[in-house]
């Protein structure tokens, strides 16, 4: 039961109470009737905030909006604030109230990353990606979780999207592994730019990967780029310090400066580098991805295992299926597996999890409840690139949740539903049919209002069974 503000002898440790519950109605409420009485304070208005922070990415979309306009009046300089209820506009798949509060932001504070890098989003969202370049360099500032890759500081000259006719272009590997994919579209565009070389740091457990498909492309590891940051440094004057070391008191290890030098002997400077992440921006809106082909290429020997391991455990056509993201950013992309149930109940299907970070005997149990099989192949999804690659690729069909999967899945060409919530992110447009700007195989399935999964899982399960 609710005290009333007359009866609340501690306002806080009621609230508190109320969010260990997850009560969270219950707790607005209250916090209401507290601002109501004047018994809101700026500390509680403080810890209200810090509350209701990640209530977007838990569904509580009306209770975050709720809280952050009741307490921006007791914060008015607190940046947030504001870019929380541009957030939720934005999962409510209202873009213009969206870039309103971010606009709002940056009149108060025009360097905000994370407002700044937002804005840019919408903008790229409405495929004005000309007019989201310029933001969309705060990705770097916005740091959150599984972010990374900013090596602005290398001392090569950063590529703006001028000619590479003769030019040497170092790129490196940013972001996640669906990002890596999506940016990875546009490597044709710049190697038909006919440049002296182009090298790309990556990812270890994606350079064979990138290799195979890329074969004009110089693959290395990310952590080659201590060579090139050191390049300007060694390649005049690696002699007189090797000299220097020869004769110093205190012996010192020259070998990573050594390693240094063999590189840039053998390869070169380079004229210009850049992020991945550039190439969207330069290249869109001339070079749209989905209007070439698919440019991954998975493994053949272990795309034939693959398919004789699946054909042998059980008939019809193959499934792939992904359902969850652990990126507490992003819960509301999750949907459970009991509202799956119309797609998995599709005669003629053989039904393979791309699920990695659900435990199989989750499935299991799962599976045994409701009467389904989902089929649980031994490569490991999470550390074992090519082996995921792999059974996307053995899929006839893939239906996925916005991840990595749906990345891979398009770039290799697989037919593939994209379920998609009412306010998605930049990345998919809405377009015609479902179409996406990205690759050509996926179409894309929209929630009609948040959090309301069931029409996509109709839609989807319809043209599972007609296709």
């Amino acid at each position: 039961m609710i005290l009333s503000p007359s009866h609340a002898a501690d306002p806080r440790s009621q609230m508190q109470a109320l969010l260990a519950c997850g009560e969270i109605a219950a707790l607005v409420a209250l916090a209401q009737k507290l601002h109501i009485a004047s018994a809101l304070s700026i500390a509680d208005a403080q810890w209200l905030l810090e509350a209701a922070r990640e209530w977007h990415a838990e569904g509580y979309l009306a209770e975050q909006a709720q809280i952050c306009e009741l307490v921006f009046p007791l914060l008015p300089e607190h940046i947030e604030v504001l870019h929380l209820l541009g957030y939720g506009a934005q999962a409510r798949g209202d873009l213009a109230r969206a870039e309103e509060y971010y606009a709002r932001a940056l009149t108060q504070k025009p360097d905000y990353a994370f407002s700044k890098l937002a804005l840019a989003q919408l903008q790229m969202m409405r495929t004005q990606f000309e007019q989201g370049r310029d933001g969309y360099e705060a990705r770097f500032d916005a740091v959150t979780e599984g972010s990374g890759g900013d090596w602005r500081g290398l001392p090569i000259a950063r590529w703006h999207g001028e000619s590479l006719t003769g030019k040497k272009l170092y790129l490196w590997a940013e972001q996640g592994l669906g990002d890596i994919v999506m940016f990875a579209g546009f490597l044709p565009w710049i190697m038909a730019q006919s440049p002296a070389r182009v090298a790309l740091g990556m990812f270890p457990k994606l350079i064979s990967l990138f290799a195979r498909s890329f074969p004009g492309l110089d693959v290395e590891s990310a952590d080659d780029a201590i060579h090139h940051a050191l390049a300007p440094s060694v390649i005049n004057a690696f002699s007189h310090i090797e000299k220097l070391a020869a004769q110093a008191i205190v012996p010192f290890s020259l070998e990573p400066l050594r390693a240094s030098y063999a590189y840039v002997q053998r390869h070169g400077l380079f004229d210009l580098a850049a992020p991945m992440g550039d190439l969207l921006v330069y290249a869109m809106p001339q070079y749209i991805p989905a209007m070439h082909p698919p440019y991954l290429v998975a493994d053949p020997k272990r795309l034939v295992a693959t398919r004789g391991r699946l054909s042998a455990q059980r008939p019809g056509r193959r499934i792939g299926i992904s359902w969850h993201t652990t990126n507490r950013r992003e819960l509301m992309r999750n949907i459970p597996l009991e509202q799956w149930l119309p797609i998995l109940r599709t005669p003629g299907c053989h039904f393979v999890s791309l699920q990695h970070q659900v435990s199989a005997e989750e499935i299991k149990q799962f599976c045994a409840a409701q009467g389904c099989h989902i089929t649980i192949d031994e490569v490991d999804l999470l550390a074992d690139a090519e082996g995921l690659v792999a059974l996307i690729a053995a899929m006839d069909e893939v239906i996925t949740i916005d991840n990595s999967n749906a990345h891979l899945a398009g770039a290799l060409g697989v037919p593939t539903m994209l379920l998609l919530p009412k306010g998605c992110n930049y990345r998919w447009p809405q377009r015609e049919g479902g179409a996406t700007l990205w690759y050509k195989s996926v179409t894309a399935l929209r929630q009609p209002e948040p959090l309301n999964w069931q029409p996509v899982m109709k839609e989807a399960a319809a043209r599972l069974c007609n296709g």
